[in-house]
C-alpha cells in the first residue's frame, strides 16, 4: 500500500471526512478477541486467509469457527501488535475483560475454547483487565487510509494519556470501514465504543468519553445495527433539550414582558 501519498489522499483532510453519518456502521458481535501478534507493519492483508495455515490467526480462527456452534454469540477476532511487555499468544476477550496466554504456538487454544463455549469458569481462566484500551485500526498491507491514519493516532494517543490515567495504547488490524479512517476503539470495563473519522484534533473527546453517541460514534460491541442508529437518535434528542428550554425560556420572558407593557 501506498503509505507515503499525501493527506489529502490517504490522511485527515481527504474529501470523503466526515462525507457519512457513522452511527450503524458495526455489524452485530457479541464477543471480541484481540490477539496479541507480530506487528503492524508486518501483518498480511488479511492474516485469517487459509495460504497462511499453520500460523496463530488462522490456527484461533479455525478453532472458533468450528466451534461456533457451541458459543454463544457471533464472536470477532482482531489483531494487535506485540509489545515488550505482551508477546505473541495473549488474547484480551471482551466484554468479560479477560486477558489469557494461549501461547505464541496456540497450545493453548482448547482452554479458550472451552471458556467461550461456557465449559469453563471465570475463576478458572485468565485474569481481569484493569486499564481501559484504546485500540487504533493501523493495518498498513489492508489500506492506505489505515497505514496512514493510524500510526498518526497513536502517536498523538501517547502524547495524550497523561489526560487520562490507565488507558493503554494498541494498533490493532483491520476492524471494518477503510473510509472512515482514523477507526478507534475503546475498551474497558463499562464500555466498548468505536468510532471513525478520529484525527488528533478530535481524539482527546474520544479519550475523555466525551464522544460516545456523538457523530464520530459508529456504535459498540453487543448491540445491532438498528440500536445504534436508535441510541445516536436518543443522544441528539438529548442534545436538543437544553436548546429548547432556552428558547422556550426566551419566549416564556419575551411574552410576559410584552403583557406588561400592553397593560401600562
Amino acid at each position: 500500500m501506498a503509505t507515503g501519498a499525501p493527506e489529502m489522499e490517504l490522511g485527515f483532510k481527504r474529501p470523503e471526512m466526515h462525507s457519512e453519518k457513522l452511527a450503524g456502521t458495526v455489524k452485530s458481535f457479541q464477543k471480541h478477541i484481540f490477539l496479541t501478534w507480530g506487528l503492524a507493519d508486518e501483518w498480511p492483508e488479511d492474516p485469517f486467509d487459509q495460504k497462511h495455515k499453520g500460523t496463530l490467526p488462522v490456527t484461533l480462527d479455525d478453532a472458533i469457527s468450528k466451534a461456533k456452534k457451541e458459543i454463544k454469540g457471533k464472536v470477532r477476532i482482531t489483531l494487535v501488535e506485540r509489545t515488550s511487555d505482551q508477546k505473541d499468544g495473549v488474547v484480551m476477550l471482551y466484554p468479560e475483560c479477560l486477558e489469557f496466554d494461549i501461547g505464541s504456538d496456540g497450545a493453548k487454544v482448547p482452554e479458550l475454547m472451552a471458556f467461550l463455549k461456557g465449559d469453563m469458569a471465570r475463576g478458572a481462566f485468565g485474569r481481569d483487565i484493569e486499564d481501559t484500551t484504546l485500540f487504533v485500526c493501523a493495518h498498513t498491507q489492508r489500506d492506505g487510509r489505515c497505514g496512514f491514519c493510524g500510526p498518526k493516532l497513536t502517536a498523538k494517543a501517547l502524547e495524550l494519556t497523561q489526560e487520562v490515567p490507565k488507558m493503554r495504547i494498541r494498533k490493532c488490524s483491520h476492524v471494518g470501514g477503510h473510509k472512515y479512517a482514523g477507526n478507534v476503539m475503546v475498551y474497558g470495563k463499562d464500555q466498548w465504543h468505536w468510532y471513525g473519522y478520529v484525527t488528533p484534533e478530535n481524539l482527546r473527546s474520544v479519550l475523555r468519553g466525551k464522544a460516545q453517541h456523538g457523530r464520530l460514534w459508529r456504535g459498540r460491541l453487543g448491540i445491532s445495527e438498528n440500536d445504534a442508529l436508535r441510541e445516536r437518535r436518543n443522544q441528539v434528542l438529548l442534545d436538543t433539550v437544553p436548546l429548547t428550554v432556552l428558547v422556550v425560556s426566551i419566549l416564556g420572558i419575551t411574552y410576559g414582558w410584552w403583557k406588561r407593557t400592553r397593560s401600562t
